[in-house]
C-alpha cells in the first residue's frame, strides 16, 4: 500500500509497511522491504502502458535530497522524450567494454582478416606476438579499465615504462597499441565504437633501434658446439645445431612437422614462413640425421600433443653461460636470429654467390627482379647448404664434440645434390 506524505526523516523512520510517495517529486517513493530496509524507487509512466521502474539505493545511505535530485534528473529525461533506462543500458555497456573485452574482439577480427585495412588474415605467429604483448604489457595495467576511459597519457606512461628496460620491446608495444586502438576507433571496430584514438600519436616517441650486427666467429662456433653438446635433452642439442645448419627462424624450426621432410628435403610451407613463400632446404647427412624422428612433430612437446614451444631460450642461456666458461671471459649475448646472420656472413668466404645466399635465407628478391626473375636457385642452394654443413662439421670435429652432436661417421652426398649440376663441395663438375 502506498500513501502520499511529506518526506522527512521522522516520517520515513515511522514507515513500517508499504511505501511513501513524495508529493514534491513525481515518480519518487520509498518502499520498505521484507527485511525492514527502506529503498528509494522511481516509478513513472512514459508512453501508453509503458512504465519506468528504477532503483537508487537504501535510506539513509542515500538521503532525501539525494533521492529527489536523482528523481528530478530522471523526470527531465522523461519530459524530453528520452527513456532513462536506455541511457543506463548504454552506460552499463560502456562500463562493460573493458580493454580486455575489446582486445578479445580485436584478436578475433585479426584472425579473420578484419583488423587491418589490407583485409589480410594474420599469421598464427603474428597473433601469438600480439597476445604476448597484451598479456605482458597491456593487461596488467589496463585490462580491467573501460576502453573509453583510457587516455593518451595512460598509453604514453605504458610505453615509457617499458622503454626504461627494453627499448625495442617498447617500440613493438607502441606499434601494437596504435594498431589496436586504431581498429577500435575505426569503422572496422564498430563493435567497440571508440570515439577517439588515444594512441594516434604514439609513433612520435619511437626509440632508436641500432641494427643488430651480432654474428658468431669461427672460434665462437666451436665454443657453441661444445656448449650445445652438454645439453641434457637431445631435442635441444639437435635443435640448436639445426638452427645454425639451416639458418631458419626459431619459430620455423620448433614448429616443424615430420610431413615437411621428404627425400632429404625439408620444405617449410608458406603458412609458416615470414614472407608467405615456401622454403626448401636440402639437408646434408648431418642435418638429415638431426631431423629424423618417429614422432609426428620434429620436436614434440613432452606433455601435450604438439610441437615443443617452450624452453628454447632457457637452453640458449645455458649454452651462452657455458661458452663463457670455455672462452675464459664473457661472451657477447646473441639471439637465435643471430645464427642466421652467422651463416649469411660466411657465404662470401665460402664462395657462395649473393643471390644464392639470399635464397638460402628465403629472402625475397628486390626491385624488378621480384617481378621478372622466377629462377628458384634450387640446385645452387642444395650445393651451398652442403658447403656450409661441411664447414660446420669440420668445426665440430675440431672442437671434439662431433660424436656428441650426432655427426654421421660416413658423410655420403645427399641425392638432391648428386642429381644436380653441383658436386658436394659446391663446385660444378670439371672445375
Amino acid at each position: 500500500m502506498s500513501k502520499v506524505a511529506a518526506f522527512t526523516p521522522a516520517s520515513i523512520d515511522a514507515l513500517r509497511k508499504g511505501s511513501l510517495i513524495d508529493p514534491l517529486t513525481p515518480g519518487l517513493k520509498i518502499k520498505i522491504l521484507s527485511s525492514g530496509k527502506k529503498k528509494w524507487k522511481y516509478y513513472r509512466r512514459i508512453v501508453g502502458d509503458q512504465f519506468i521502474r528504477l532503483t537508487l539505493g537504501e535510506f539513509p545511505a542515500h538521503t532525501i535530497s539525494d533521492a529527489r535530485a536523482w528523481a528530478r534528473e530522471l523526470n527531465e529525461k522523461v519530459e524530453e522524450g528520452t527513456d532513462p533506462r536506455e541511457e543506463r543500458r548504454r552506460a552499463d555497456e560502456r562500463a562493460s567494454m573493458t580493454v580486455a573485452r575489446a582486445h578479445s574482439l580485436y584478436i578475433e577480427a585479426a584472425r579473420e582478416g578484419r583488423a587491418s585495412r589490407a583485409k589480410r588474415m594474420n599469421k598464427p605467429r603474428t597473433i601469438t606476438d600480439k597476445l604476448k604483448i597484451y598479456r605482458c604489457d597491456i593487461a596488467p595495467k589496463l585490462g580491467k579499465r573501460s576502453i573509453y576511459d583510457v587516455t593518451e597519457r595512460d598509453l604514453l606512461m605504458l610505453v615509457k615504462t617499458k622503454g626504461r628496460t627494453a627499448k625495442v620491446r617498447a617500440n613493438r608495444l607502441a606499434s601494437e597499441l596504435k594498431v589496436f586502438f586504431g581498429w577500435a576507433s575505426s569503422l572496422r571496430g564498430l563493435e567497440v565504437g571508440l570515439e577517439e584514438n588515444p594512441a594516434r600519436r604514439l609513433a612520435d616517441i619511437r626509440y632508436p633501434e641500432p641494427p643488430r650486427q651480432r654474428k658468431l666467429s669461427t672460434e665462437e662456433i666451436g665454443w657453441y658446439f661444445r656448449a650445445v653438446a652438454e645439453e641434457e635433452e637431445r631435442d635441444f642439442r639437435r635443435g640448436l645445431v639445426l638452427l645454425l645448419l639451416t639458418a631458419v627462424r626459431i619459430s620455423e624450426l620448433r614448429n616443424a612437422h615430420r610431413s615437411e621432410v621428404t627425400d632429404g628435403i625439408w620444405t617449410i610451407p608458406s603458412g609458416r614462413s615470414k614472407n608467405d613463400r615456401p622454403h626448401s632446404i636440402a639437408l646434408g647427412p648431418w642435418g638429415g640425421a638431426l631431423m629424423a624422428t618417429n614422432a609426428e612433430w620434429i620436436f614434440p612437446a613432452p606433455k601435450v600433443d604438439g610441437p615443443r614451444k617452450s624452453g628454447w631460450y632457457r637452453a640458449r642461456d645455458r649454452v651462452l653461460a657455458r661458452m663463457a666458461l670455455y672462452a675464459g671471459q664473457p661472451v657477447e649475448h646473441f639471439v637465435p636470429h643471430d645464427l642466421r646472420r652467422t651463416m649469411r656472413s660466411n657465404t662470401k668466404r665460402l664462395k657462395i654467390d649473393f643471390e644464392t645466399a639470399e635464397a638460402m635465407l628465403n629472402h625475397l628478391k628486390s626491385g624488378m627482379a621480384r617481378i621478372y626473375d622466377g629462377y628458384e636457385h634450387a640446385e645452387e642452394m642444395a650445393a651451398s647448404f652442403h658447403v656450409w654443413e661441411n664447414e660446420l662439421v669440420g668445426i665440430a670435429r675440431e672442437a671434439g664434440v662431433a660424436n656428441k652432436l650426432d655427426v654421421p661417421e660416413s658423410r655420403r652426398p645427399n641425392r638432391a645434390v648428386v642429381r644436380g649440376r653441383y658436386r658436394r663441395d659446391g663446385r660444378k663438375p670439371g672445375h
